[in-house]
């Protein structure tokens, strides 16, 4: 464990506002937790019993940026530096003092801090011995039933810091678990995609399962149950190892995607990475595979346009939800292709035209399920033929639309995409290969 006190006084953002502070300003929070663990901090929570708004406009003005209100109810103002992106929250006390206000908040090792005019290190929750002892505990009863989204940190943070949950914790988790039905669906969003992001997430679904929130969390048309207990078996024989074997392919996706890992790391909107949408994505096949299994072939329904309802629900993006339908819609055309040995041309082609946008995350789901490791050198291949054949092809077209239209004597319209998509597939099937056989290609098919 790091010394605080040493970090604290070493920290260049905190000594360069010190001075702008007033008495009785605290440093407190997931910072103060970074800062023992030996961490660099990226998000500072500061309180004060003094008003906030002066204080925050002149913390901005001496770092060269504006404050603004990040929850103007709570009174929370945030300044963020760029191109950093380091944050500083500023608010008053939750209560009549520090003590009061550390005793209000989630979780122990979330409720230390640290006095700013005195160095002196204030933890009346034992969150430093928590946290010495690898452990997730909530302060309260009441503090879990005050916001019912601590479930979630609480399994939020036993991932990411992987810590095990203390067993009061846990049973106060399963006591409370419709709760968090009550909670906005912008907040289990936060909690959700900070999970997702951690390259171990497996872990978070079984956890949630553990603690009987899968069907609190999910809706019933992607687990088909409403009863915890009926989830069990399906969950843990089907959709958890399916989430485990996800986690391991991401991991190793270069050795046999080469390049596929930079575009799993795109975001489809702030905070959201492909990769952890293709996490979620193979949990609910596995959820899927679960129900098919355990209702002896009973069909699942539209398990896309149901994942990606559920994203919806939640305020993803719509980016995000067309992310997640779409790679579950191609999941039984790459599984379709993986299985012919060789493919032919014209259904690599195809497969690639259809399935462009989330070509990484289709063939990592074909590959994901129990027994589908002997597909892996042909997805090689597919990828292979993606990013070099297709890929080249798609930068530069044997005609332009202007092309086909003067060719044809066809005036704009769908039938010009057509033809190009006929000639593209042509090209595919080695039929053209220069701009001359293209037009020739053209003009015997619109004779």
């Amino acid at each position: 464990m790091h010394d605080l006190s040493s970090c604290v006084l070493r920290n260049t953002l905190i000594g360069s506002i010190r001075d702008l502070l007033p008495r009785g300003t605290f440093l407190v929070g997931g910072c103060i937790r970074d800062m023992l663990l030996g961490k660099e901090p990226l998000d500072y929570d500061l309180v004060t019993g003094a008003p906030v708004e002066g204080v925050a406009r002149d913390i901005a003005l001496r770092l060269g940026t504006k404050p603004f209100w990040l929850d103007e109810r709570r009174g929370i103002v945030r300044i963020v530096m760029k191109p950093s992106g380091v944050s500083i929250d500023l608010s008053q006390f939750k209560g009549p003092d520090i003590g009061a206000d550390l005793m209000a908040r989630d979780l122990t090792i979330n409720a230390m801090a640290w006095d700013l005019a005195s160095n002196v290190f204030l933890d009346p929750s034992d969150g430093m011995g928590d946290l010495m002892n690898g452990l997730i505990r909530i302060i309260s009863e009441k503090n879990l039933t005050d916001d019912p989204l601590r479930a979630l940190r609480a399994l939020r943070f036993s991932v990411t810091l992987d810590f095990p949950l203390r067993e009061e914790t846990s049973r106060l988790i399963r006591k409370h678990r419709d709760l968090l039905g009550q909670v906005s669906p912008e907040r289990v969003k936060l909690e959700l995609e900070r999970a997702l992001e951690v390259p171990h997430s497996a872990r978070f679904f079984r956890l949630l399962t553990w603690e009987g929130l899968i069907p609190v969390l999910f809706p019933p048309s992607l687990t088909g149950e409403s009863d915890d207990r009926h989830l069990w078996l399906p969950v843990f024989s089907v959709a958890l190892p399916i989430a485990e074997e996800m986690d391991q392919i991401i991991y190793a996706a270069d050795a046999l995607m080469p390049g596929s890992r930079a575009l799993l790391e795109e975001e489809t909107e702030a905070g959201v990475r492909r990769a952890a949408l293709l996490r979620l994505a193979s949990f609910i096949l596995g959820l899927r595979e679960g129900r098919l299994r355990d209702r002896r072939g009973e069909e699942a329904g539209d398990i896309a346009g149901h994942a990606a309802d559920f994203l919806a629900g939640l305020r993803f993006s719509a980016r995000s939800c067309r992310m997640l339908r779409d790679a579950l819609d191609s999941l039984a055309p790459a599984e379709a292709l993986l299985s012919k040995a060789p493919a032919e041309a014209l259904d690599l082609y195809r497969f690639c035209e259809k399935a462009a946008p989330v070509l990484p995350e289709a063939l990592l789901l074909a590959l994901v399920r129990p027994g589908e490791k002997g597909r892996r050198q042909a997805a090689s291949l597919v990828w292979d033929y993606f990013e070099s054949v297709y890929g080249e092809w798609k930068k530069s077209p044997l005609l332009t639309g202007r092309e086909v239209m003067e060719a044809a004597g066809f005036d704009p319209g769908p039938r010009v995409g057509m033809l190009l998509a006929e000639v593209e597939e042509a090209r595919a099937q080695g039929l053209v290969g220069s701009k001359e056989e293209a037009l020739a290609y053209l003009h015997r098919i619109v004779a």
